[in-house]
């Protein structure tokens, strides 16, 4: 199942280059223009040291794999509609390793599609570090799975694509935007930051801000919270997504 999500992915040259071609044209616009737009000292105190671009990207990082993986769930309900998945249900192997096949290789091409933005952010700055890309890899690898997984909960209990992408919609746009991805979470006011500590997302762009940048804003704001408890945080919650993307799974029938 692994293989055939990520063939798959390899197989639409048309995708790889609409995610390359989308994600040039975000650094472009969005990163480049309020890189320029929000320069001076003042800003400099505001993101810790870093121009917003250096800021910026290794939170798109995390985030573009967020979405993405996410989004693989909708090929779940694909399968159902062109018949897959119902030879996927009755093959002898158990369903809990067909769900692990699925979640690791969309988990795997998500991080593709990270990989792919960031490497045209090294192009654009010279502010990040190469030697902290394994650690975001591995960051974006553990977030990936749990989102897929979620992704693939929801999808199985959905036959509508339609319906899946307005939840995608609704659930991604303010986990994204109080990640701190755009902006530093610190000066948003209180109960967004409360929030913001509810979504493991949070957790995965900090940590790749930092691997990247050597910057965590979350260690800033509360002593307690060291990258150690965030890494745990973020590796509880994607197994409990995990387990109940199989529990969910288990339950996935076909009329």
């Amino acid at each position: 199942m692994t293989y055939r999500q990520v063939k798959r992915f390899l197989r639409v040259k048309s995708r790889i280059a609409g995610i390359l071609i989308n994600n040039i044209l975000w650094l472009l616009f969005f990163g480049l223009g309020w890189a320029y737009t929000l320069r001076g000292p003042q800003f400099q105190v505001l993101f810790k040291g870093l121009d917003y671009l250096a800021f910026l990207l290794p939170a798109t990082f995390a985030t573009s794999i967020f979405q993405a993986s996410f989004m693989g769930g909708i090929s779940v309900i694909w399968d159902k509609q062109f018949g897959f998945l119902k030879e996927v249900l009755v093959a002898p192997a158990p369903r809990y390793l067909t769900i692990l096949g699925r979640a690791l290789g969309d988990s795997i091409v998500s991080v593709a599609n990270g990989l792919i933005m960031l490497s045209f952010g090294f192009v654009l700055t010279t502010r990040l570090n190469p030697a902290g890309l394994p650690l975001a890899i591995a960051i974006g690898l553990v977030m990936a799975l749990g989102f897929t997984s979620m992704g693939i909960s929801i999808a199985s209990a959905m036959r509508s694509p339609e319906g899946f992408q307005l939840i995608i919609g609704t659930v991604t746009m303010p986990m994204t935007l109080l990640s701190g991805a755009m902006f530093p979470i610190n000066m948003a006011p209180q109960w967004m930051q409360v929030l913001a500590l509810v979504s493991p997302l949070t957790y995965a762009v900090d940590l790749c801000r930092y691997y990247l940048t050597g910057v965590s804003l979350l260690n800033s704001m509360y002593s307690w919270l060291s990258r150690e408890v965030e890494l745990l945080l973020l590796v509880a919650t994607s197994l409990v997504m995990m387990v109940i993307a199989m529990k969910m799974f288990e339950k996935t029938t076909i009329e």
